[in-house]
């Protein structure tokens, strides 16, 4: 009778169980499919709480569904002591079990096995007014085992639907990246860049707060104090090297007031602002104004959009460089044309003397002078001059003193007197770093003769009919440096018929060739000699080329300017 009736029950579940994997097969919602299973044990085993467990990693396991209850347990992670493929009874108390589940009663667990490794437990609080019997925990077991294959393609389907919801999110991200990018190519103000980039971290990350700091040191934009970030900058570039939650930042020592800093200024995350592999600035973020933290995939998407506006941003200082240089350019092309204003366009003729001379800036404006002037005695004052240094503060000083020169000229003094006022009149009215090598002499084609004063310069060559050389190098000091003490010497020489007079600036002696060796006044001593009896223009010319020749393949150091007259 007994055994009738054992048959006859275990034959009464076999339609339930039947209907039941019908139903949780031919779903793939994992809620539903947990739901159904936890309820159909609970139905068959009287009890009114129940719990299911699914395996996050190792022990730990996440409190997915559950009945009769406290809310506060559901959604949770729990780790469990014991890791086993039967059936279990937790005893009050035991292991992490403690004020969790048996708290609520839940004591009696059945493993959820697929493939051979546990997937999860279904817990129940069992009634303990009423065993269970063999028949009972067989019956659970069973509808376990069944509801297993359902219960891991319900796993696998919300993976996957996770998986289709990030590459939703990621192929979203990307199409706002995509415009974006054609947003900020089209811009290259700056300030209606920030703007923008403002509007899309408001918009797409969800904050109003954040700073860009550079490496160089400043704060080009700033929403996180309203002025600009007192932090150390150099030292955030080098402490942020990828994007990061500000809770992430290493606890070194050196950082400390750094990580202050940001916690006083609630900034959140560190976006680092990277230019071919080189942090070169670091995007500081607020918190989020809907609250929570910034995720992995928010900190990815921030780097990407960050970048993509630090590439626009550097892409408009870049563009603002361009039209500066433009402009100095511009300018530079004005102030050249006006420094040659200066110099004579024609030399003037001389009875029985011919001239000479060339000008050949390094860069676009220079500090060479060179004139011939007509005094009012007749004679013809020759003019030599080197600004120090190069460039529009070189080339203003050389106009002041072509300005001088003129000016003083007309008063018929002495050489050595002229020398001198122009030395205390530099001196007064530029700083002491500048200084000016002068050379002039006054030649009368009448009596051939040529009064000099050198005043630091390279002293002028004085090439002879027979060929011998002589150096024009009385005077006095460099002008500019101090204050007249002591008068000017004045040289002086008789030109005769085939004597040539070449002066030059330092730009021909120091010319350097590609290995950076000077010329020097001693080769170029041996040069002039042989070209003893050639005409003004071709000892100008010829001493042009071999400087050109000589420095070929390096870049012009020094302005060069020659100047040559000759007796005929």
């Amino acid at each position: 009778m007994t055994t009738r009736t054992k048959t006859s029950n275990s034959n009464s579940d076999l339609l339930p169980l039947l209907e039941f994997s019908t139903v949780v097969n031919s779903s793939l919602d994992l809620r539903f499919i947990l739901g159904t299973v936890l309820l159909t044990m609970m139905g068959k085993l009287l009890v009114t709480r129940g719990v299911v467990l699914l395996r996050k990693d190792g022990k730990i396991f996440h409190v997915e569904n559950g009945k009769g209850i406290a809310k506060e347990i559901l959604h949770t992670d729990i780790t469990l002591s014991r890791l086993t493929k039967k059936s279990f009874t937790v005893k009050n108390g035991e292991g992490s079990f403690k004020n969790i589940l048996t708290k609520n009663g839940i004591n009696r667990f059945f493993p959820i096995v697929s493939q051979d490794a546990v997937m999860g437990y279904f817990g129940i609080a069992e009634n303990p007014h009423r065993v269970m019997t063999s028949e009972q925990k067989k019956f659970v077991e069973t509808l376990i085992n069944i509801s297993a294959a359902a219960i891991e393609k319900g796993l696998t389907f919300d993976e996957l639907k996770n998986v289709n919801r990030s590459l939703d999110g990621k192929i979203q991200q990307l199409k706002t990246l995509f415009e974006l990018g054609k947003g900020f190519s089209g811009i290259l103000e700056r300030e209606k860049l920030l703007k923008l980039f403002s509007l899309t971290l408001m918009g797409q990350v969800g904050t109003n707060r954040y700073a860009i700091c550079l490496k160089d040191g400043t704060s080009i934009y700033s929403r996180i104090d309203g002025t600009t970030m007192e932090v150390d900058k150099k030292a955030v570039c080098e402490l942020v090297t990828s994007p990061m939650l500000t809770g992430q930042l290493p606890a070194k020592k050196k950082y400390a007031k750094l990580r202050e800093y940001f916690s006083a200024q609630k900034i959140a995350a560190v976006i680092p602002l990277q230019l071919q592999n080189e942090v070169k600035g670091v995007l500081c973020l607020g918190e989020r104004m809907r609250g929570g933290s910034y995720t992995q995939s928010d900190l990815e998407f921030i780097y990407s959009l960050a970048n993509l506006a630090y590439v626009s941003l550097e892409n408009s200082r870049l563009f603002d460089e361009a039209i500066e240089k433009q402009k100095l350019e511009n300018e530079l092309l004005i102030a050249k044309e006006i420094q040659q204003g200066l110099l004579p366009r024609e030399l003037p003729e001389i009875k029985n003397f011919e001239t000479a001379a060339v000008n050949i800036s390094s860069k676009q404006v220079g500090g060479d002078y060179y004139d011939v002037i007509t005094a009012p005695s007749g004679e013809f004052i020759f003019v030599i001059a080197d600004v120090s240094g190069k460039g529009t503060p070189a080339s203003l000083l050389m106009a002041n003193v072509q300005a001088t020169v003129h000016a003083l000229v007309p008063m018929n003094l002495s050489l050595s007197e002229t020398t001198s006022r122009i030395n205390d009149l530099i001196f007064r009215n530029t700083s002491s770093d500048k200084f000016i090598t002068f050379f002039w002499g006054s030649l009368n084609p009448s009596s051939n003769q040529f009064h000099y004063v050198n005043a630091g310069h390279n002293p002028p060559f004085v090439l002879r009919a027979n060929g011998m050389i002589e150096r024009l190098q009385d005077g006095g000091l460099i002008l500019g440096i101090m204050k007249t003490m002591m008068p000017y010497q004045e040289g002086m020489i008789e030109l005769h018929s085939g004597d040539s007079v070449i002066m030059f600036t330092d730009g021909v002696s120091e010319a350097m060739n590609v290995d950076g060796v000077d010329y020097t006044d001693e080769r170029l001593e041996v040069f002039v000699k042989e070209l003893n009896g050639k005409s003004a223009a071709a000892i100008l010319d010829t001493i042009r080329v071999e400087i050109q020749q000589y420095s070929e393949g390096a870049p012009q150091s020094d302005d060069i300017t020659i100047m040559v007259f000759r007796a005929k």
